[in-house]
């Protein structure tokens, strides 16, 4: 029984300093409000490797009730944690969601703004092609008027 309770304490040891490492690295891309729930779990991670290395101790000592004691007091450390850290793995996924919203929003709102830039530069279009179909209509009428009175002049000469 001491035994596996040593190899339990060593591998939950061994498994703290394994999140921590984790959770540092991620650290720097956390905001300042994630950075104060990971401080928070910290000092949780700390009580219990401190309560288990007491654990350890305990235990070597031919102290077992204490040893068992400890490794109580370390879950109910470890069940703190787990509210603690469902709630931090909450507002990350939050912010995330909140974030990915943004975008989407930006890149409705870019679209609705091409999309009115483009029936403005259309009428515009549309206007200048009514325009020139006009002046174009007029040119080919006075070109068929100076066409008509060429040939008109052109058959009284005899």
């Amino acid at each position: 029984m001491e035994k596996e309770l040593n190899e339990y304490i060593k591998k939950s040891k061994e498994s703290l300093e394994k999140v921590e490492k984790n959770v540092e690295s991620l650290r720097e891309s956390m905001g300042h409000e994630m950075s104060e729930f990971w401080e928070k779990l910290k000092g949780e991670f700390g009580q219990i490797n401190k309560t288990l290395s007491g654990a350890s101790e305990k235990l070597q000592s031919d102290a077992k009730l204490q040893g068992k004691l400890g490794v109580m007091k370390a879950r109910e450390h470890l069940e703190k944690i787990k509210d603690t850290s469902e709630e931090f793995i909450k507002k990350v996924t939050d912010k995330t969601a909140q974030e990915l919203d943004i975008a989407k929003l930006h890149a409705h709102l870019a679209k609705m703004d091409a999309a009115d830039q483009w029936k403005g530069k259309e009428s515009q279009m549309t206007s200048l092609y009514q325009d020139s179909k006009e002046e174009f209509e007029k040119l080919a009428k006075k070109a068929g008027e100076e066409i008509n009175e060429i040939l008109l002049k052109l058959s009284d000469i005899r």
